[in-house]
Formats: C-alpha cells, sequence, structure tokens
C-alpha cells in the first residue's frame, strides 16, 4: 500500500495538454485527450459527477503538466484517491502511530515538551513564532474541549489527545483524509496542523505559518507553500461545496417531506407515551441509513410532520451537546463508525426551540442498521418514505447500486 509520497515519487500521466477537453458521459463528466478517456496512473477514468470538479482537473493538468508545483494539485490528490485510497484501505493508518509520535502538537499536549528546537530569543523569529504557536495552542485546546463532548472514548488510563485526534480524522470525507495525507508528507506537518486546516479550524495563513513556527518548513518557502495549500484547499472547495451545501431549516421546512427530506419530532422521546422509546430512535435511524443506501439527504429532528416545530428540547437530554452525543453513538453503534464521513450533524434555532438537521450523503457501501432488540435490515428511499428490502430485493439492489 503507497504512501502519498510514494505514490508521487511514480505519479506520471503522459497526456498533450492542448488538446484536453471535458464532457458528460453517463451522467458523470469525463476528460478526454482527443477522443481517448484520460486515465489516472492506476488505469481510471478521471470523472465526477459536478462539470466544476472535472473543469478544475483540466485546467490543472493544462497549467501544472510536468511542474514542480503538481505535487498537491487536483489531478495527483484525485489519481491517489482513486488509485490507493479508499476506506477499507488508507494508507496513514498504519502508520497512524508513528504519525502521532512525531506530531509537535501531540508531544506538547501529552507531554508539554516542544517537538523541536524552538526559536531562541536572540533569533528575529522568536517573537513571531511565539506569538503564532500560543495562537495555535489556543485553537488546539478549544478543539480539543469541543471533541470531548461528542466522542466517547472507550480505553481508560491513556492520553485523551492522541485518541481525539484519530477519531477526529476517522470522522472525516474521503477526499479531505487525502488532503491531510498529501498535506502531512509533503510538509512534514503531522497531522493536528492538516486535519485542523481541512476542518476550517485554521486559514491556510494560520497553517503556513505554523510550519515556519515550529521549524518545520523555512521562512524563505512561505509563498511557495502558500500556494500549494491554496491549491489544496481549491479542489476541496469543488468537491464539497455540494454535499456540504446546507439549506437553512426554514428552506427545508418549506420545501417538505419527500425523497431528500423527512421530519421526526424526536430523537428517543414518545410524546404519546410520555417516555424514551427505542422506537423512536428506530425511526431516525432508518431514515439515516435509506439516505445513505439512496442518494442522500436531510433528516429534521424536532420538526413535527405538519412542519411545525417541536424542538429537541423534547427529548430531554440536559444540554444539546448530550443530544448530539446520543444521536452520535447511535449512529456509530448501529450502523458503523466508517459511516461517519458520510453524515454532518448540525443544530439551528427557530422559532426559540433547537432543530438538528442531519445531512447524509450517499455512501459508497450499503449500511443496514443493526439495532439491539430489532431484525437487521437494510433500507432505501421511496419517495417520502424509507423502505426495507428483503433479502433477494437487498441483493439485487446491492448489485446494482454498489458493484458496478
Amino acid at each position: 500500500m503507497k504512501t502519498f509520497d510514494e505514490y508521487f515519487d511514480s505519479f506520471k500521466i503522459i497526456c498533450n495538454p492542448d488538446i484536453l477537453d471535458f464532457c458528460e458521459k453517463d451522467s458523470e463528466f469525463c476528460i478526454y485527450e482527443g477522443s481517448r478517456l484520460l486515465l489516472t496512473p492506476g488505469g481510471n477514468v478521471f470523472s465526477h459527477p459536478w462539470e466544476g470538479v472535472i473543469r478544475l482537473l483540466v485546467t490543472d493538468l493544462q497549467l501544472l503538466n510536468d511542474s514542480p508545483q503538481q505535487r498537491l494539485s487536483s489531478p495527483v490528490l484525485y489519481s491517489f484517491r482513486k488509485d490507493i485510497f479508499n476506506t477499507d484501505n488508507d494508507p496513514f493508518v498504519p502508520q497512524w502511530e508513528k504519525h502521532l509520535a512525531s506530531d509537535p502538537f501531540v508531544l506538547i499536549k501529552t507531554s508539554g515538551k516542544p517537538a523541536r528546537h524552538v526559536f531562541g530569543p536572540d533569533d528575529p523569529l522568536f517573537n513571531f513564532s511565539i506569538i503564532t504557536l500560543t495562537g495555535l495552542m489556543g485553537i488546539v485546546n478549544g478543539f480539543a474541549g469541543k471533541l470531548m463532548s461528542e466522542i466517547i472514548l472507550e480505553e481508560a488510563g491513556l492520553h485523551p489527545f492522541p485518541e481525539l485526534i484519530r477519531l477526529s480524522y476517522g470522522r472525516l470525507f474521503p477526499d479531505e483524509k487525502v488532503a491531510v495525507q498529501a498535506l502531512s508528507s509533503v510538509h512534514h506537518s503531522g497531522i493536528v496542523l492538516p486535519l485542523l486546516l481541512v476542518l476550517g479550524e485554521i486559514s491556510l495563513v494560520e497553517y503556513v505559518k505554523g510550519l515556519i513556527s515550529l521549524k518545520i518548513q523555512p521562512q524563505e518557502r512561505y509563498s511557495e507553500n502558500l500556494a500549494g495549500v491554496a491549491r489544496v484547499q481549491a479542489y476541496l472547495g469543488f468537491l464539497m461545496q455540494k454535499p456540504r451545501q446546507e439549506k437553512p431549516t426554514s428552506i427545508l421546512i418549506r420545501e417538505g417531506e419527500g425523497d431528500l427530506i423527512e421530519f421526526k419530532s424526536t430523537l428517543r422521546w414518545d410524546i404519546r407515551a410520555g417516555k424514551t422509546n427505542a422506537a423512536i430512535e428506530r425511526a431516525c435511524l432508518k431514515t439515516i441509513s435509506a439516505f445513505l443506501n439512496s442518494n442522500g439527504g436531510s433528516l429534521l429532528i424536532g420538526v413535527r410532520d405538519d412542519g411545525s416545530i417541536e424542538g429537541i428540547e423534547t427529548d430531554k437530554f440536559a444540554n444539546e451537546d448530550k443530544f448530539l452525543l446520543h444521536l452520535w453513538t447511535l449512529i456509530r453503534t448501529c450502523l458503523g463508525r466508517d459511516f461517519s464521513p458520510y453524515i454532518r450533524t448540525r443544530l439551528e434555532k427557530t422559532e426559540e426551540k433547537t432543530i438538528c438537521v442531519v445531512d447524509c450523503l450517499s455512501s459508497s457501501r450499503p449500511a443496514f442498521l443493526n439495532q439491539p432488540g430489532f431484525d437487521e435490515e437494510m433500507y432505501i428511499r421511496v419517495g417520502p418514505s424509507s423502505n426495507a428490502l428483503d433479502i433477494s430485493e437487498a441483493l439485487k439492489y446491492i448489485e446494482d447500486r454498489f458493484r458496478k
């Protein structure tokens, strides 16, 4: 299994950039060199359902072909994702402990010691380094605190920070994981800095200044590194704008329930019986599972069938963090941790009440709902409802949808 560096060392796309073009084929946009489909080094077609992604790939191939700046360009990131990386084959995972051990922020958090020689008081960059690292440590501490409120740590007795970073990485979309690996490999920046950048916790300027402050990259490469990070962010922006396009709850409610939107009054509270009920939880999980197995969609918890607002306050959790913690525990235990990258949750206030929106992407593999006390089932969206498939239907659906 090749790492990003190993893959790039052998990376080469032989093409004439002057005759590259793209057009739509079988509901996806594909890149052509003249009349032939352009392939990655691993033999995969350059294709994507969104025109903006393909347009970026074509223009980068035309501008950066055989350029030393190609390492962090969209064609390399795209090809690595297609040829090497998938959810069951992540080159980062076997080297995870090594990455953690060498990460400067993991070392600071777990031992209190700096990972590298810091700038001395007589160095011109001393004040710059102190100011930059102080700001970054504040962001790291805030990020860790936020994670502690929404992630359950399974191993006691160990320092929580490395595990929080590992679990946070696991919740990324696959293309975001590729970006973290690329930045880490090219800049030797560990895990925490690239992770914070990809999650939007720090800006590209903070990231590059952090590289200088930690003596990871020289000051002279500031502009070059800034340009490389900007290319990665631009690529992710094109990839993630569609799945991350989050409509306000008011618009979702106005559109009403359908194949991509569903309302649930509560997550666990049976309003009629006046108590918690696992069947109520299952109703929400069925919808999430069906969205994953179909074309994605948004589940609004705290909204009644008629579009009026119930609010998640009815579920009687101590606070919003406890609500989200319970929801994510259900998702991980009943659907599986590996589906976390396809799910995003957000809370919005409406009419002085709180609604939880669960945005789901279409999954690359089938999601089975396995909730204790119920039969294991597979659900898909059929119009405005989530329907269970029997065994023969599920096998045919999986063959048609996931094994092309």
